[in-house]
């Protein structure tokens, strides 16, 4: 029985693991496409569809015919087109660094004090445009189950457990659906009839059940802020996010530059008056 390594005839011992098995899908010349290659290129959290296999090794024949007649008519030896390959090397490159030093996911994170702190010194810029609520709502498939609801709530009882307690009592077969503490404007709230009912109840005070085609809404705003207002920091809070990280990425930025400026001769050899006289110069020559 042979058992361990394999010995090599050059006298060496190794111990390879077993490649898995490739399962070919299309081949030109000596080039083979797999099935492992595709999967390691697409999205297959869902799985491969024949449309798109086939679409996939249509392109791949395609290209691949295109770059082996570029090839033979010794296109890869144009210094043009080799200026462009080393640019794009050279920007994959730059590329690969930013995402390492720059575009990490900490570079997103933003404490909720960052974000307050922000919104306070920018209040200006968070006048809303249109009138926002934000909404929890909830639709049933029956009145009395949407009533029963209601009446908890004026009870007293706070919305989630009223919820809770309907859904039980009624086997979740009545509770088609929930939206909490919601940010709305009368463009996305949906069905229609909820943004009346919204405009004109009470805060804090569930509305009464509102019929529509999908079946029966109980709606309670928490907020309504009129256009012009200052917006609730919560409606904006994605915004200022996205805005703390892009300061954050730009001052990484520059610590990075600065620090490799630090390492290098950097020289800048002409001026901008300099250079307008050599440009305008040479227009006039041609």
């Amino acid at each position: 029985m042979l058992i361990g390594c394999l010995v090599l005839l050059t006298g060496g011992v190794g111990c390879r693991k077993a490649e898995p098995p490739q399962t070919p899908v299309a081949r030109i010349d000596n080039q083979t496409l797999t099935l492992e290659s595709i999967r390691a290129q697409l999205d297959t959290t869902r799985g491969i569809s024949e449309v798109q296999l086939q679409e996939y090794i249509r392109r791949w024949i395609n290209n691949e015919l295109l770059y082996r007649e570029a090839l033979r008519r010794g296109l890869n030896n144009d210094s043009q087109i080799a200026e462009q390959v080393e640019e794009a090397r050279r920007q994959l490159l730059i590329n690969a660094l930013l995402e390492q030093e720059i575009y990490t996911a900490e570079s997103m994170e933003s404490t909720r004090e960052e974000v307050e702190r922000y919104f306070h010194e920018h209040l200006a810029e968070f006048a809303l445009s249109t009138d926002v609520a934000s909404v929890s709502y909830a639709l049933f498939a029956l009145r009395d189950a949407a009533n029963a609801f209601r009446a908890r709530v004026l009870g007293g009882m706070g919305w989630n457990d009223a919820l809770r307690e309907v859904a039980s009592e009624e086997g979740g077969q009545t509770l088609l659906g929930r939206v909490d503490s919601a940010y709305v404007t009368q463009a996305t709230l949906l069905p229609p009839e909820l943004w009346r009912v919204a405009a004109a109840i009470k805060i804090g005070e569930p509305s009464f059940p509102v019929r529509t085609n999908d079946g029966y809404y109980v709606l309670i705003v928490w907020r309504f802020n009129r256009r012009g207002e200052t917006a609730n920091v919560g409606y904006v809070e994605n915004e200022i996010r996205n805005r703390l990280a892009l300061e954050r990425r730009q001052r990484l930025l520059e610590e990075l530059l600065e620090n490799l400026r630090s390492k290098h001769a950097v020289e800048i050899l002409v001026q901008q008056a300099e250079f307008d006289t050599m440009t305008n110069r040479k227009r006039s020559e041609e």
